[in-house]
């Protein structure tokens, strides 16, 4: 059979190695839950950009197709108004219109002719400040105009190629609207339907056409800010080429040429439209006021977006002009789309993506959560475990102590039976030299009675202690008188050990309310204790006296070795004995000490032992 050392190691061990095994296997199953949560994460944002992306392309379409829509109304009024009357219309123009800054009138050499030098307004006085110069110079419908004039001060950001992606797919989707929008606005206008098909043919290939220019569209066209849905100084209008005949059509491109420009001025963006009637004539424009046109910019954003997700329009500076939803002050956006140098250079739609904080650490926050939970499992298993093996050694423990215990108080027992049974033996066959021979044998007798009743009262006591049935009886006792009688009686028996029993009682009596049996028992127990260990010291003196606060604190002192420092609070524990040559030599249970406690501590006060001033052993017993 193995010892006990070796059979607690190898429970533990059976124990400790599955635990760590199932432990190690529910970490390595989060772990990869964790990878798997992170995996769907990043799939599930970058889902979301790529939705953010596409909202904000429809965002900058839709922008476009606004400014689309103002360019073309505003020039179509301004071309359909006839050279009669056309300063008095213009004047009630600028009156009556939002969006109408400044209108005026040039010749084709770029000499204004409105607003006149001497303008009476400060508006009509800026625009003269600002364009005049550059109209003579470098007039929009001139042929002349070379790609670094009228290009905006703070030219487009550079976008990146998936920027540059986003604006391909934007002009191409508002190239298709428009075409489309025109078309179908001339064939409901259109009064000859007989040439609808081939108006019809003639619109595919119109679109086809616009394809292809978009795709070829180079860096010049951007500089000179040429709209794509006007002409620049080398084409006529065709808005108009697909609802009429060939013959209307030669008379309008013969009659009617238009364009917009958008300079930047003092660091500001500056619309300008231009429609000239006929080729070499006076041509007649409008300057949009971009306060009112970005004022209706708003309604291009979308009244509904997902939760954390924001849109933004922003000018050349950067500055927002319109947003919906969130958009952070620091970090950059998760889309970018800028809008058509021809329309509004510079400007551009940003989405952004406000990343849950709760759901980005959601993953490592699982993780988190399982291992812990894992660990306080295993933890759990560990130390439910080792409780359970300690119980077990402790009681394997206590078997032996108390098999031990049987033993000795058997042998203990058996002592005092046989000098008992042996004198009893002399008196009965009269084996008696003189009578105080007799009287010899008489208290060796009663003596030895008195040891297995003591013997008897401890094993009692420690029976009713273990199970709580130990029952006290408080009464007034006079210490001192008790005490006294106890010392007299017991006296001898210290004697007979080879001690010199000393008393430091008070001379007046001191009353307390405890258990007089079990002071008694106690103090028996302290005095059985001088007697085995602290013989050879010569002496054991019993002291009384009162406390400050109420009761009473008595010592019984001896010279003897003494307890190792180890054992200090061991000696009080049940069946516990130090272990060194003198204890071996003296017979015990070593339940004393044990007994003597438990009923000081049942008193309500407590008994603790402390070295003696000098060597020997002090037992401390305070009663309240």
């Amino acid at each position: 059979m193995l010892p006990v050392s070796r059979r607690i190691f190898l429970y533990w061990f059976l124990l400790l190695v599955p635990t760590l095994v199932v432990g190690g296997g529910a970490i390595l199953l989060l772990r990869r839950e964790q990878a798997r949560l992170a995996e769907q994460g990043a799939y599930a944002e970058e889902a979301r950009r790529a939705a953010i992306t596409a909202r904000a392309r429809l965002i900058a379409e839709n922008v476009e197709l606004l400014v689309g829509d103002v360019q073309t109304g505003l020039l179509d009024t301004l071309a359909a108004q006839p050279g009669q009357g056309l300063e008095a219309f213009l004047d009630q123009w600028e009156k009556n219109n939002p969006l109408v800054r400044t209108t005026f009138r040039s010749t084709a050499e770029g000499r204004l002719l409105r607003p006149a030098a001497d303008a009476p307004t400060e508006a009509e006085r800026g625009f003269i400040r600002r364009f005049s110069r550059e109209f003579v110079l470098h007039p929009p419908w001139s042929q002349s105009l070379s790609a670094e004039h009228f290009a905006p001060a703070n030219p487009e950001k550079k976008a990146s190629e998936e920027e540059a992606t986003a604006r391909k797919e934007v002009t191409r989707n508002v190239a298709q609207i428009q075409a489309a929008r025109r078309d179908v606005q001339e064939l409901a206008n259109s009064s000859q339907l007989a040439d609808a098909p081939s108006l019809m043919k003639r619109a595919a290939a119109a679109k086809g056409e616009a394809d292809r220019q978009e795709a070829g569209t180079t860096e010049r066209e951007r500089a000179n800010g040429v709209s794509r849905y006007s002409s620049d100084d080398s084409k006529v209008r065709k808005s108009r080429s697909l609802a009429a005949p060939a013959s209307a059509q030669a008379k309008d491109e013969a009659v009617e040429r238009r364009g917009w420009r958008v300079p930047s001025v003092e660091g500001r963006l500056h619309l300008l439209g231009w429609v000239q009637p006929a080729p070499g004539g006076e041509v007649r424009g409008v300057e949009v006021e971009l306060t009112a046109l970005v004022s209706r910019l708003a309604g291009a954003l979308p009244a509904e977006i997902g939760s954390g997700e924001g849109y933004a329009l922003r000018d050349d500076q950067g500055r927002i002009l319109h947003q919906m939803g969130a958009v952070p002050r620091t970090g950059g956006p998760a889309a970018r789309v800028p809008l058509a140098g021809a329309l509004l250079p510079g400007w551009d739609v940003v989405g952004y993506l406000t990343l849950d904080s709760n759901r980005s650490g959601a993953s490592s926050g699982f993780f988190g959560m399982g291992v812990l939970l894992v660990a306080i499992f295993v933890t759990a298993i560990l130390a439910g475990g080792s409780l359970l093996l300690w119980q077990a050694r402790r009681s394997e423990e206590e078997a032996l102590q108390k098999t031990s215990f049987v033993a000795n108080v058997s042998h203990e027992f058996k002592t005092p039976l046989t000098t008992i049974r042996l004198y009893a033996e002399l008196l009965e066959e009269g084996r008696l030299r003189d009578a105080a021979q007799g009287k010899d044998y008489l208290r060796t007798i009663s003596r030895e009675t008195q040891r297995l009743a003591r013997l008897v009262n401890n094993a009692l006591d420690f029976s009713r202690l273990e199970q709580g049935q130990k029952k006290y009886a408080h009464d007034r006792v006079d210490l001192t008188a008790e005490l006294s009688r106890l010392l007299d009686t017991h006296g001898p028996r210290v004697a007979e050990a080879g001690l010199k029993l000393g008393r430091a009682l008070p001379t007046q009596p001191l009353f307390i309310a405890t258990d007089r049996d079990a002071v008694e028992q106690i103090v028996i127990n302290l005095l059985d204790n001088a007697c085995k260990y602290g013989a050879d010291g010569g002496e054991v003196i019993v002291m009384l006296a009162p406390r400050a606060a109420g009761g009473a604190e008595l010592k019984v002192a001896d010279r003897g070795p003494g307890v190792p420092q180890a054992h200090v609070e061991r000696i009080f524990e049940k069946f516990h004995r130090v272990e060194d040559a003198l204890t071996a030599e003296k017979t015990g249970a070593g339940l004393g000490l044990s007994i003597a406690r438990q009923l000081a501590r049942g008193l309500g006060g407590d008994l603790r032992y402390t070295p003696r001033v000098g060597g020997g052993a002090e037992f401390v017993l305070d009663l309240p």
